[in-house]
Parts: C-alpha cells; sequence; structure tokens
C-alpha cells in the first residue's frame, strides 16, 4: 500500500505518490477538526457559565436545542451533498460555517446570539464529520484501496486530536481567555477548508439511484432514501445508538462517580480519558485490518458484548489501580464501535455516501438527547453507581440486536449475496 510493486507499471510511482499525498491531506484535515472541536467540546459549558452568564437551565436548554437542531442539519446536509457534483463543496462549506460560529464566540456575549450559533452555525459544521468520512470512502473505491483499514486510520487521526485538543485548549484558556481559544479553533478549522476544497482531489461521482425528485421536494426526497434503509441496517443504526447512549451516560456520570461516590482526585478522570484515547489509536488501525478478514458485523457484536463486562465490572471497582486496568477494555470496544459500524452503514444501504454516513452519524445526537434524561433520573433516584448498570442494560440490548440481526435472510454464513455483505 505503501509503494509499487514490481508487476506494477511505471506510472504506479505517481499513482501512488498522489496516493499518499491525499491521504496526508486527510490525516491532517481530520487532526485539525478534531482539535478544534475538542477545544468546544471541553469548554462550551464553561463559556456558558462563565462568559454568557448562563444558568444550568439554560445550559442544559442550549445543548438539547443543538442537539435537536444537529440531527435535522446533519441529514439535509447528507441529502444535498449527495446532489453536488464536488463533494469538496460540502467539505469547504461545512467548516467555513464552523469558522463563522468560532469567530462570533470570540466576541459574542449574548445568549440568544450564542445559543443561534451553536444551532445553526456549529450545526452545519458538525456534518462536516460526516462528508469527511463519505469521502474517505468514495476515494477509497476510486483508487482500488480496502476501506475498513484506510477509514480506520483516518478515524484514529481524529482519535488523537481529541487527545491533544482538550489540554491545549483548557492552557489557552487559562492563559488567553476565550476569545483567543476560539480565534484558534477558527483558524483550525480554516484549515480544513483549505485542505478539504483545495489539496485533495475531485473524484468521480460514484453512481446514484436515478428518481424522479424534480416534481417532490427535498424533504419527500429524503424520506424515500430513509425508506430504501435495510431492516438489517436499521438494527445495526439501533444497536450502535444504544451503545452510544450508554458512552455517554457513562461520560456524564463517571467524573462525579469518581470524586463523589468514591472520593479520589478528578485528576485520575483525566488520566482514564487520556489513556483510553491512547490506547484507542492503535487499535483502531489494527481493528480496521483485521475486521474484514472476521467479518465486520461478528468484530462490532464482540466489541459490544465486551462493553456489557465493561460497565459490569465498573461499579465494583473502587480505586484507582482497577479504574486505569479498565480502561483497556473500554478502548477495545470504543474503537471498534466508533469505526467499523459506518463502514458496514456505507456497504449496505443503497444511495449517496453523503446521506448514508450522515444518517450514522445522527445517531451521536440522539445518543446525548437521551443519555442526559436517563442519567439525571437514575443518578438521582439511585446514585451514580446504578448509571453504570443502566449501561451495561443498553449493551446488552445492543447485542441482541445484533443477534437478531444475524439471524435476518442475506447475512447469515451461507446466504450471502455479495462480498460486502459476506464481510458482515
Amino acid at each position: 500500500m505503501l509503494g509499487p510493486t514490481r508487476s506494477e507499471a511505471p506510472d504506479a510511482v505517481p499513482r501512488v505518490h498522489r496516493f499518499q499525498r491525499t491521504a496526508t491531506s486527510l490525516g491532517v484535515a481530520a487532526g485539525c477538526y478534531a482539535l478544534a472541536m475538542s477545544v468546544f467540546g471541553t469548554t462550551l459549558s464553561l463559556f456558558l457559565a462563565d462568559a454568557v452568564g448562563a444558568g444550568p437551565g439554560l445550559i442544559g436548554l442550549y445543548f438539547t436545542g443543538c442537539a435537536i437542531a444537529g440531527i435535522g442539519i446533519n441529514l439535509a446536509m447528507g441529502w444535498l451533498s449527495d446532489r453536488l457534483s464536488d463533494r469538496r463543496t460540502a467539505l469547504a462549506s461545512t467548516a467555513l460555517a464552523g469558522v463563522a460560529g468560532a469567530l462570533i464566540f470570540t466576541g459574542a456575549r449574548d445568549y440568544a446570539v450564542v445559543f443561534a450559533t451553536g444551532a445553526v452555525l456549529l450545526g452545519i459544521n458538525e456534518a462536516y464529520i460526516a462528508q469527511l468520512f463519505a469521502y474517505v470512502k468514495e476515494f477509497a473505491d476510486a483508487t482500488g484501496r480496502e476501506v475498513t483499514p484506510f477509514s480506520s486510520a483516518v478515524r484514529s487521526i481524529f482519535s488523537a486530536g481529541w487527545v491533544v485538543g482538550p489540554p491545549a485548549g483548557l492552557f489557552l484558556l487559562t492563559h488567553a481567555g476565550f476569545g483567543r481559544m476560539y480565534m484558534a479553533a477558527a483558524i483550525l478549522l480554516l484549515l480544513t477548508v483549505v485542505l478539504g476544497r483545495w489539496l485533495l482531489p475531485a473524484l468521480p461521482a460514484p453512481p446514484r439511484p436515478v428518481h424522479k425528485e424534480k416534481a417532490t421536494s427535498g424533504r419527500s426526497a429524503l424520506r424515500r432514501s430513509l425508506a430504501t434503509v435495510p431492516s438489517r441496517s436499521w438494527l445495526l443504526l439501533g444497536s450502535v445508538t444504544a451503545v452510544n447512549v450508554a458512552n455517554q451516560m457513562y461520560l456524564i456520570a463517571i467524573a462525579l462517580y469518581v470524586t463523589k461516590d468514591l472520593h479520589l482526585s478528578a485528576s485520575l478522570v483525566g488520566l482514564m480519558a487520556g489513556a483510553c484515547a491512547v490506547l484507542e489509536i492503535p487499535l483502531m488501525i489494527t481493528v480496521g485490518r483485521l475486521a474484514d478478514r472476521v467479518g465486520k458485523v461478528r468484530v462490532v457484536a464482540a466489541a459490544v458484548v465486551l462493553a456489557v463486562i465493561f460497565f459490569c465490572l465498573l461499579p465494583m471497582a473502587g480505586s484507582a489501580p482497577t479504574l486505569l486496568a479498565l480502561q483497556v477494555p473500554n478502548a477495545v470496544w470504543i474503537a471498534v464501535v466508533t469505526s467499523i459500524p459506518m463502514v458496514v452503514i456505507q456497504q449496505e444501504i443503497p444511495g449517496g455516501t453523503g446521506t448514508v454516513s450522515a444518517l450514522y452519524s445522527s445517531t451521536f445526537p440522539v445518543a446525548q438527547l437521551l443519555a442526559g434524561g436517563i442519567t439525571g433520573v437514575v443518578a438521582a433516584q439511585t446514585g451514580y453507581r446504578s448509571v453504570f448498570w443502566i449501561c451495561a442494560g443498553l449493551c446488552t440490548f445492543a447485542v441482541v440486536l445484533l443477534l437478531f440481526r444475524m439471524t435476518l435472510p442475506g447475512t447469515g454464513k451461507g446466504n450471502l449475496a455479495s462480498p460486502e455483505t459476506a464481510a458482515t
């Protein structure tokens, strides 16, 4: 993959160089975007409370409203992107919306302005990641590369950005304030605009189903696209959503569980998160290379079973060494679930890659909406320890959905219709 073989034609060398340049540009774009998003993700609550002066209710309203808006915007952007002749336009446009949003955050301190900016501009910006992985699949297909390992490698770079971004963002916040911190995020997103529009090659438009859409609205066309999703894909999306809800509940509760229930240092939470993120990077690359051989959905099912075990062990962990040791299985299942299901969905759902990638990405804001309410109710009634038992139950439900998927016609070992479904 890194160089031509002896049997390749002489022009294979420039083709390999072009591939490496494009892969490098994709990696840098994913890293810059991840750095910017990690800055937003780790500071927005502080920005709303300290700079805007919003109380807990308005902060909750902001995140709930932005999550709801993000679902609709993501699906609409996915549908629109598949109607463009060049996906690089969608990449540049979504990243440019993030630049505008970050620049507004450098000076805006009115809650209504901040809310509108987050719901609209940052909502459009969040669609960038779906468009990036849609481009990754189309580029891999166009160059004859295996999608799974290539997509996992790009995803690992995205994860690496989340290792570096939070401490860098908090350092900027402490020493330079919100304005300069969000200016740095705007510069990172501007780099993704340049990379996405001018440093990635134009790709041939993939074949798409022909519909008579001129007489119908875009909303009707989007509903028709969703109607083509196979039952087995809905089961996989449901399983991924259930696991994402569990993961979001874990992220909400773990810091409070460690500090309030176990009376351990808050720095331990940061150490746990950092250890998990560092482990995810090589694991994603390794899993991407092995998944096609073993079977992608089988690997996902095994990872979700591991998630059940992780969440069952977590309430019994009472010391820092045990909690740190549990980050190994935590990193394994996260590395699989955040990389492999998207490839499966892209391969088995008909239609444009942008719409399909957006449909998958929409499971994350849906999970955020559900996780906040469930965590609040469970923690208030029975404590933070019980939250993890609910997480284990959600992952068990996800395993059931995956097992049911495996029983559907066309997904069994002896009844596979194509090489793509054979890998699942």
